[in-house]
């Protein structure tokens, strides 16, 4: 795709700018709906910002593919991609938990959740840009997404020896796309529940189990190596089915063991705050 959308100008940190914008405009406007401190409730999603921010890259730098022992101070390179969402979110929730006696907790938890999910897919359009948290290689996929050797994927291809220098990348499973889309979905469906009847909390709720679910499923299609295997089945039968082709089977992955905890405390959440 276009790592930089012009010379100097990265195109992950510029779409993951517009998330932060348009996210943190949602979760003002929905704070002011309900008649909340607008201005004292924004700094307390700044630090919380702050905060996911460090998570997604420590998540990232743990277990992801890249080694910063050489260059170690590209781990402060944010804008070139890395960041791992559920390390973010564990550690957004972390804070969210600290400061919860200062806070009208589900009403913020529900602005909230609507500002993240908004961000989130603009930065997973910056992910088709930059190719990073790329998808499978499947020569029968319809619809692959071909990347340049400048993007992340292209760098991590050459690098590795996976693809002969002298030939174009191969098409690759535009999960990034399939999120994105995921996640549009899932802020529609929250934007239809902000209204006076719904009881505070569960536009949360709908977005953490909606998201755990989705993810689950789309980690069976990420081709981006570092996924944290907690442990894997060396099946070829199974491989095919589950890996399409590749020759060892990812059982559950760390992000995949965190979309369930998403998905289970979601329907936990709405269960118990719809009947409360």
């Amino acid at each position: 795709m276009h790592p930089e959308l012009i010379p100097g100008l990265p195109s992950y940190g510029f779409l993951i700018l517009i998330g932060f914008g348009s996210g943190l405009f949602v979760f003002r406007r929905v704070l002011q709906l309900r008649g909340l401190d607008v201005e004292r409730h924004t700094d307390y999603i700044l630090w919380i910002f702050l905060a996911s921010l460090a998570g997604t890259r420590l998540f990232h730098i743990l277990f992801g593919p890249v080694s910063y022992s050489d260059h170690p101070w590209r781990v402060l390179a944010v804008w070139d991609g890395g960041l791992s969402f559920q390390g973010g979110f564990l550690a957004g929730a972390a804070t969210t938990y600290l400061l919860r006696k200062r806070l009208p907790l589900r009403h913020f938890l529900d602005a909230g959740a609507l500002g993240l999910v908004l961000g989130h897919f603009w930065g997973r359009i910056g992910c088709v840009m930059a190719g990073c948290c790329w998808g499978k290689s499947h020569a029968h996929w319809p619809g692959t997404l071909n990347f340049t050797d400048e993007s992340a994927v292209g760098l991590h291809y050459r690098a590795a020896g996976l693809w002969p220098t002298d030939t174009a990348l191969p098409g690759l499973v535009p999960v990034q796309l399939y999120e994105a889309v995921w996640l549009l979905g899932l802020f529609v469906l929250g934007v239809r529940l902000a209204r006076p009847a719904t009881r505070p909390g569960l536009i949360f709720a709908v977005y953490l189990a909606g998201y755990g679910l989705g993810r689950f499923f789309l980690e069976i299609l990420r081709g981006d190596p570092g996924r944290g295997q907690l442990f894997s089945v060396n099946s070829e039968a199974f491989a095919r089915a589950r890996e399409l082709g590749t020759e060892t089977a990812i059982f559950l992955s760390v992000p995949q063991a965190v979309s369930l905890a998403m998905l289970v405390t979601g329907m936990v959440l709405y269960h118990r705050w719809k009947h409360e």
